[in-house]
């Protein structure tokens, strides 16, 4: 038996049968296998082929028989070779001999009658054995025929590839690029073998860089699909967009990974309208965490604004209460000095003078406390003239000034809005203070002056809640002043710098100027210096600009 004659002849049957070329070399070389056993561990070896045809299974049979041949246990590696490329191998005994026989499986459409048996056994017999020579240069041949078809469809894949808007690649396990379509060169601007020396470092953005790899290599050495979205820059443009990467490995042998073929797609847009949703769902969140705080503020405002209006209705009792009382003191303090006066000797007349001015001062005590009680911002505001104002509280004042000896500078101040009895109070208490804390010895000089600035403009401390422009109204004087050191302390309740045998009063003139101040959501500042007077700065929204 000659080895190239099985072949070709175990070549012919499978064409017959209508296999394709690469079945036709399938059977034959699990052939080739067999019969070259057979010649290397027999004598005398002998090749039948055959066809096994019933209703429910076709096969082609290639059966070798020798007396001589035995068949070693475990099989050769020629023999398991075989066995893998057909669907049966079988070895029986013959007396001293072996009959190896494999079975090919013809698909049970193909339609065998014994007419088709005679017709291929006469093509079969008709066509004689060629020589070595001949059966190599028509494998050759074959194989240059294989190697046309592979080219036409390496181009045809090409040309379906490059037609595609998307990049299409095979890479190794390593990344390494082995093809790419023409959108990969167009949209990165570089060539495959570039690509792979820089490891697409100009194209991945560089904070995805190392992931991307690190990923790549998780993946390659399990031998499973990648998946990546990262964003690209492609050549020419400075703005990156984000792409998908995807790639599937693509097996040879069994748990053998020959490459791995992939994608690359442009996702921008749905990345950009899936952060959009994302934004709209914590927008929404965001706005109903602000509806739930404004409820709660609401309703924390609602129990202020109680809570206020109830303490005001006390203040506002208690201090009318207290003042029948002191009232009686007084008068009947009066009837004591004026029926029992004589009688009373020079200590009773000064406990009943005492008893006087402890009621006096304490009657302007309740008068100021229902005064600042009264002080809200429920009054409409109205448009008010400032220098008319002013020249009212100036008019009031005529008395103590003309005593002092003082003089009072007015520039021109200007309109506003705002609650004329408030702001009246405001500037009463001012010039009321400077006159009262003036120096021994030197007649008070008071200047008033007013500046339209804007908000900009306003000291840094100060945060202004209210319009653009604002009205700076400064109160000068050159009295004793006091350290600055103070001046927080000076607008709270009852809080006094000097003593009441110095200077009279009730310690809370300069609180009502803060409340009236903060009712027409404005600033009260002052700047002071022991010996050298002050200066009260209001600053007030200017509505009317």
């Amino acid at each position: 038996m000659d080895l190239i004659v099985a072949h070709k002849r175990s070549m012919r049957l499978a064409e017959l049968a209508g296999l394709s070329l690469a079945a036709q070399t399938t059977f034959a070389t699990a052939v080739s296998e067999v019969a070259r056993y057979a010649m290397e561990q027999g004598t005398k070896p002998v090749l039948i082929l055959s066809v096994l045809a019933s209703p429910k299974h076709h096969s082609l049979v290639a059966a070798v028989e020798d007396d001589q041949l035995v068949v070693a246990n475990p099989l050769n590696q020629g023999l398991l070779y075989a066995q893998r490329l057909v669907e049966k191998l079988e070895i029986t005994n013959a007396g001293s001999g072996s009959r190896i026989t494999v079975y090919y499986s013809l698909p049970t459409s193909r339609k065998l009658n014994p007419t088709r048996f005679t017709d291929w056994r006469f093509q079969f017999t008709a066509d004689q054995p060629v020589s070595a020579y001949e059966e190599i240069k028509h494998k050759n041949e074959q194989l240059k025929e294989l190697a046309l078809r592979l080219q036409d469809s390496e181009q045809h894949y090409k040309r379906v590839t490059d037609s595609l808007p998307l990049m299409i690649f095979t890479a190794n396990q390593l990344g390494q690029l082995l093809y790419a379509n023409a959108w990969v060169n167009e949209f990165t601007g570089a060539t495959l073998q570039l690509l792979n020396q820089t490891k697409w470092s100009t194209v991945i953005h560089p904070d995805e860089q190392a992931g991307f790899w690190q990923h790549w290599t998780q993946q390659a050495v399990k031998g499973l699909p990648f998946t990546y979205e990262c964003r690209l820059r492609q050549a020419g443009a400075d703005m990156y967009q984000w792409h998908l990467f995807t790639a599937q490995p693509i097996k040879s042998d069994p748990g053998k990974i020959a490459a791995w073929t992939g994608f690359v797609v442009n996702i921008d847009a749905q990345k950009i309208v899936g952060q959009t949703l994302q934004a709209n769902q914590e927008l929404i969140q965001a706005k109903a965490n602000l509806e739930r705080y404004q409820k709660e503020l609401e309703i924390t405002v609602s129990e202020l604004n109680r809570s206020n209006a109830e303490l005001t209705q006390f203040a506002y009792i208690a201090s009318h209460d207290l003042q029948e009382p002191l009232r009686k003191i007084q008068t009947f303090s009066d009837l004591l000095v004026l029926q029992y006066g004589k009688n009373l000797g020079a200590a009773g007349t000064e406990l009943l003078s005492r008893m006087q001015a402890s009621a006096g001062r304490m009657q302007a005590l309740v008068k100021d406390l229902l005064a600042f009680s009264r002080l809200t911002t429920q009054t409409p505001f109205k448009h008010l003239n400032l220098d008319k104002l002013v020249a009212a509280v100036i008019s009031d004042l005529e008395a103590i000034t003309q005593q002092k000896q003082a003089t009072i500078k007015v520039d021109l101040l200007g309109d506003i809005q705002g609650n004329e009895i408030q702001l009246r109070q405001l500037f009463q208490n001012l010039v009321s203070n400077a006159l009262k804390y003036s120096r021994p010895n030197h007649p008070p000089v008071i200047q008033i002056t007013a500046t339209a600035i804007a908000v900009n403009d306003l000291p840094v401390t100060l945060v202004p809640i209210a319009p653009p422009y604002y009205i700076s109204i400064a109160i000068e004087d050159n009295g004793i002043g006091f350290d600055q050191k103070y001046e927080d302390r000076i607008f709270r309740l009852f809080q006094r710098l000097h003593g009441r045998g110095q200077y009279e009063g009730t310690g809370m003139g300069l609180a009502i100027c803060k409340k009236v101040v903060d009712n027409h959501q404005g600033f009260l500042q002052v700047r002071s210096e022991p010996g050298k007077g002050s200066v009260f700065t209001v600053y007030l929204p200017n509505f009317t600009k």
